[in-house]
């Protein structure tokens, strides 16, 4: 009985685990104020609106909001893809720009909105390619 106990037990942890968000990394030449200006910019010409910009540790939180997405379920609000961007002095002296994206579904629930992270969005992927593309060039 202990061997079947034991294998179910680690088929059900491999279906509990797993990363849900994307993270790209890149290490652009310009100086980091230069890299989080130039990632503010592509986000408002991806549409992201800015949640949070630290100017001091360089970091950004940007969120881009889907009404169009509907799920069958009665208390499924929306789809929201958030971006998380570092733009860091690295020990070499160069830059370090890190971009994680997450995809959250929003439902209204009894205790309020609540957000559960999903597997990234391919709209999530896209943008945080394209930032990197923008401002992690060397």
């Amino acid at each position: 009985m202990a061997p079947r106990t034991l294998l179910g037990t680690l088929v059900l942890l491999a279906g509990c685990g797993g990363v849900q968000y994307t993270t790209l990394t890149a290490t652009p030449a310009a100086a980091p104020p230069d890299v989080a200006d130039c990632a503010r910019n592509t986000l408002n010409k991806l549409r992201y609106g800015l949640l949070s910009y630290d100017a001091t540790d360089y970091r950004i939180v940007a969120r881009r909001i889907n009404d169009s997405t509907t799920r069958a379920n009665p208390e499924f609000r929306r789809i929201i893809n958030r971006l998380e961007i570092d733009a860091l002095p690295g020990s070499d002296g160069k830059t370090s720009l890190k971009v994680v994206g997450h995809t959250l579904a929003e439902y209204m629930t009894q205790r309020g909105p609540t957000e559960n992270e999903e597997p990234a969005s391919a709209a999530v992927r896209q943008a945080a390619q394209e930032i990197v593309q923008a401002c992690g060039t060397p």
